[in-house]
């Protein structure tokens, strides 16, 4: 088995299942009366897009769009989301694990209005005794009111988007701040900021060095932070990074080989003392300290609760699209696509309990299952203990296509003709 193209995110498995499935849509009532019943005991998100930001990466084309007024109405119409569903039992009668705030940047709300919408968490969502809270965020538009609030009302992660420390490569992701200011801001915002601070690296920019990954993945270190998400260069068509390839003002390197050494480096600078550890296929992690609950959730078969323009995510069975304010999708998974859902979800990680793995196959699945991880051993990316899978430094390193194949195959060996 051999890749030639190297997948970049988990996302690139979530349209495989639309080749074999014809989307199922249903109305919004299907949902209110899954709302309605008694909640089901597993993990649960809640996630909050916020697809606006004050400054623009380069090589960014997703769901956002640069401030080019106030947000009073969308912080509004956040603070009415909570209320509208904190009034089902969903909510009422369970406690939420994990509120994850992405975007676009969430921390672009002007104090006022982020605290509108923490207040209107407080009142109308339950959280569980270990619950984990997050914002992401940049180091330019916080502020002391802002982290004092985050604070107050209960927020215990932040994630950074630095993307990099090396003054040269932030100037190439268009951030602000040179290396020096970054880490002062950092170490600032430790001190202040009561819970996790984690961050963003993104490697393999143009002339990126091998020193540079290996500075980046000390600084980490040095700066003690929970964890960094880490992730080779994706640009997205339509971004300013993208025009300018196609007008050759910059070329990328379309090269594995440097792609590769760029990703084993960083892995091997930042656990090597034992510190740190890999916890998921883009997340190193500082032992006893982040625990990612929001990535755990789902990829283990929880619920994800999705309010925000752009925001997507399933309760139970049922996919949710937030296209517009008034406007969602509700797409019906089967039950073959969950469970498969959750076999590959199993692994975005570096170890997979095999227990796990025979919980969720029938028995015709789990046979050819084995077939694809027999030609997975085969290919040096799966080492098979009597009770786990285990990814290879290979097999981390082409972790999504491993995680799509299995899914591809799988259902192609077991799809009733």
């Amino acid at each position: 088995m051999k890749f030639e193209t190297r997948y970049k995110s988990h996302h690139n498995s979530s349209g495989v299942f639309s080749k074999y499935y014809p989307p199922k849509r249903l109305g919004e009532e299907i949902l209110i009366n899954k709302l309605s019943e008694e909640p089901k005991d597993v993990p649960r998100v809640i996630y909050v897009h916020t697809p606006y930001c004050d400054k623009i990466c380069s090589f960014c084309n997703l769901n956002r769009e640069q401030l080019s007024g106030s947000l009073d109405s969308y912080a509004e119409y956040i603070a009415d989301e909570f209320e509208k569903y904190g009034q089902y039992r969903y909510f009422k009668e369970r406690p939420v694990d994990v509120i994850y705030f992405g975007g676009g940047t969430p921390t672009v709300y002007k104090n006022n209005q982020l605290e509108k919408i923490l207040e209107s968490i407080k009142k109308n969502i339950k959280l569980s005794e270990e619950y984990e809270f997050t914002l992401e965020t940049t180091l330019h538009n916080l502020t002391d009111e802002k982290i004092e609030t985050m604070n107050r009302y209960g927020v215990n992660r932040l994630s950074v988007g630095i993307q990099s420390f090396s003054t040269e490569g932030r100037k190439f992701y268009n951030r602000t701040y040179a290396k020096d200011e970054t880490i002062a801001r950092l170490k600032d915002l430790k001190d202040k900021f009561n819970g996790e601070v984690c961050v963003d690296i993104i490697y393999n920019y143009p002339d990126q060095k091998i020193e540079d990954v290996r500075s980046d993945a000390r600084t980490v270190k040095e700066l003690d932070l929970g964890s960094v998400s880490f992730y080779s260069l994706m640009v997205h068509e339509g971004s300013a990074l993208s025009q300018d390839i196609k007008n050759d003002k910059v070329k990328l390197e379309d090269n594995l080989r440097k792609e590769r050494e760029l990703h084993n480096t960083f892995v091997e600078e930042l656990t090597s003392d034992g510190d740190y550890y890999l916890l998921e296929l883009t997340k190193i992690a500082k032992k006893g300290r982040d625990k990612y609950k929001y990535i755990k959730a789902r990829s283990f078969g929880g619920d994800t609760f999705p309010i925000g323009v752009g925001a997507g995510g399933n309760v139970g069975e049922i996919t949710i699209f937030r296209m517009k304010k008034e406007m969602s999708m509700f797409v019906e998974k089967n039950e073959h696509q969950q469970r498969l859902d959750r076999l590959t979800g199993l692994f975005q990680f570096p170890r997979v309990e095999k227990k796990i793995v025979e919980e969720i196959l029938l028995e015709n699945e789990k046979k050819a299952f084995e077939k694809i991880i027999e030609t997975l051993k085969g290919a040096d990316f799966i080492i098979e203990s009597e009770d786990a899978y285990t990814l290879t430094e290979d097999g981390v390193f082409w972790g999504n296509n491993i995680s799509r194949e299995i899914l591809v195959r799988l259902v192609e060996a077991t799809l009733e003709k």
